[in-house]
């Protein structure tokens, strides 16, 4: 695997420190953050605040994040967003998306409306359900659309598909559906 330099903004170091051997951690937001990502290739962003209530977290970070990411030249941004906005997925999802998750699922949807921008080079992923545990390495990858039977995917085949997709665009200003 190639050698890479990251610098992270985390809410949960220990988790992503199981996912990446070697991290600078950099907790912190707005001004901070654009000093310490000059430079940067690439934004990573899997902000998701764990609530079920109304709230516009995810599309006030989008907006300063697409901020900060202008002020600091940065025009790459690879996103995990959630596999309730593609509208597909069958009854279950329909249900969860409308009842239980429609307030995630609003502020998802407004979230990625913050950051799909012209000018940048964008990559929303949306994933179904989040699992701990190894990359297999088998992640399947479909762009606009959730893959068929797709139910869960592990949190790291998450991070090393951003990762590829970071050193290797394929998706750009593409919504893409995640599974294993």
């Amino acid at each position: 695997m190639k050698s890479r330099h990251l610098r992270a903004a985390l809410r949960r170091f220990a988790r992503a420190a199981r996912v990446f051997a070697s991290l600078e951690a950099a907790c912190s937001t707005g001004t901070s953050w654009r000093r310490r990502s000059g430079g940067a290739d690439a934004v990573l962003s899997a902000f998701g605040p764990t609530t079920l209530r109304r709230t516009h977290l995810r599309r006030d970070f989008g907006r300063t994040l697409v901020q900060a990411m202008r002020s600091s030249g940065v025009d790459r941004l690879i996103h995990v967003s959630t596999a309730f906005l593609f509208g597909e997925g069958g009854l279950v999802f329909a249900l969860m998306s409308n009842t239980l998750f429609r307030n995630v699922t609003k502020d998802h949807s407004d979230g990625e409306q913050e950051m799909r921008q012209p000018d940048l080079a964008w990559t929303m992923l949306r994933p179904p359900r989040l699992l701990d545990g190894p990359a297999t390495g088998k992640a399947r990858v479909l762009a606009g659309h959730l893959p068929k039977g797709a139910f869960t995917i592990s949190r790291a085949d998450v991070a090393s598909f951003m990762l590829q997709e970071a050193e290797s665009p394929r998706y750009v200003r593409q919504v893409v559906g995640l599974s294993n």
